[in-house]
């Protein structure tokens, strides 16, 4: 008996009914129902998983040795800081800052070399900030600071020669510019007025012929 008999029979026409094609694709293989695509991605995707691990795996190592290299950088950095450091600490013990003359370093026994301070101090203000500086941290009583101060800076033979205003015989000492860094360097010390460091500069000046009359005695 040939299909044809055999569905005029069963009183088939050859075509499946709605239930048979169900049951058919309950018994068909997975890989049949998947198709041949659906694997082909899944392999694809499987490969590029692999590659992605495997480049991560060597992003990793090239970092692990960037931070070696790193390190060691600021190892060697460290090193040669300190190496520096100590070869100038060394430099510096080698080479001793040149130690300033003072300006004052005794009085001037002469009009001569009075006026050539003066004058030296007239073309240098640098000088008279020198001079400043240096009578300043000399001395810590004000009653015989300036005492002190004008002893330093001109002999009782030279101070006859002065008087605070002038005289017809006598120079003005007040008008000078190592007057001018003296007084200045009293009032930053002291917190003075002008008028106290002239009084005490006036009797000074005063009391040279009485000073020396005592030291030829």
């Amino acid at each position: 008996m040939d299909n044809y008999t055999e569905m005029y029979l069963d009183g088939s026409d050859g075509e499946k009914t709605p239930s048979e094609l169900n049951d058919d694709r309950e018994n068909m293989p997975l890989s049949d129902y998947l198709g041949p695509n659906r694997n082909s991605r899944k392999n694809e995707n499987n490969d590029m998983l692999k590659k992605i691990l495997s480049n991560t795996v060597e992003i990793m190592q090239s970092l692990k040795g960037l931070t070696s290299r790193i390190e060691k950088l600021e190892e060697d950095n460290k090193k040669m800081h300190c190496r520096q450091l100590t070869e100038l600490s060394m430099t510096q013990k080698l080479i001793k800052p040149k130690k300033e003359s003072p300006i004052l370093k005794s009085p001037c026994n002469s009009v001569e070399e009075f006026e050539k301070l003066e004058d030296n101090l007239m073309k240098s203000p640098e000088l008279n900030e020198k001079l400043e500086d240096e009578i300043f941290k000399t001395g810590t009583d004000p009653s015989k600071f300036v005492r002190s101060m004008w002893r330093k800076i001109l002999s009782d033979n030279v101070a006859s020669q002065y008087s605070w205003k002038g005289t017809a015989k006598k120079k003005a000492i007040d008008i000078m510019a190592v007057t001018n860094a003296f007084r200045g360097a009293y009032n930053r010390k002291f917190l003075g007025s002008d008028k106290e460091f002239g009084r005490a500069t006036v009797k000074w000046f005063q009391t040279v012929k009485e000073r020396h009359s005592k030291k030829k005695k």
